[in-house]
């Protein structure tokens, strides 16, 4: 991850939505000056993806997308200047070691994010939502585990016979874990709103 996604992470939820807007504006606009060649496509996957469509808001694929991002919206956490929320209080002490202070809704990615994702991959067309909700599912079935790795760590009661040496010995990894996830739900929630806002929709 560069060191620019985990800078967004922190800007205004409003200003990521206009700069994805206008990402997918500017798309659209270099989209109609030229069309690559097949070749240009086959080598350049980033490309290929630049090229999906947007997806119309009233459709079925865009209305599942936007129904698995508005069960998303409450994981991120709106980090700013004091005075903070609790959440984000809890956050950032967790971040600066207090491991027992981990955030546990792990449930936001249980059977259920699964099987809505896979419902909505499934339907007719390809979209940029389509191409950030898988980019998700990568990156929780990568990194989820070593954040439930804590959560359960800390469920357990180890720490009393440990003194919390399992829960500091995990919590790194935790860190990393979460920043990606967070980073990877950001992204997704930004592009179906960008999508729905080139439609000419509001966004869900």
């Amino acid at each position: 991850m560069t060191a620019c996604t985990l800078g967004a992470r922190h800007w205004p939820h409003g200003l990521r939505v206009a700069l994805a807007a206008l990402a997918l504006a500017g798309v659209s606009a270099c989209a109609g000056d030229r069309a690559p060649d097949d070749g240009a496509a086959r080598s350049a996957p980033r490309s290929a993806e630049r090229a999906l469509p947007t997806a119309d808001a009233s459709a079925p694929k865009a209305q599942a997308h936007a129904a698995i991002a508005q069960r998303l919206r409450g994981f991120p956490i709106e980090r700013g200047p004091p005075p903070r929320s609790p959440r984000a209080a809890d956050d950032e002490r967790f971040r600066l070691g207090a491991f027992w202070r981990a955030r546990s809704d792990t449930h936001h990615f249980g059977p259920d994010f699964e099987a809505r994702a896979s419902a909505a991959l499934a339907l007719p067309g390809d979209t940029r939502s389509d191409a950030a909700l898988r980019a998700l599912l990568d990156t929780v079935d990568a990194r989820l585990p070593a954040w439930q790795s804590l959560v359960a760590y800390n469920a357990s009661g180890r720490m009393r016979d440990d003194g919390g040496d399992g829960g500091r010995e995990r919590l790194p990894g935790a860190i990393s874990a979460l920043d990606a996830i967070e980073s990877a739900v950001w992204t997704y929630i930004d592009t179906v709103d960008a999508e729905f806002r080139a439609s000419g929709e509001p966004p869900p």
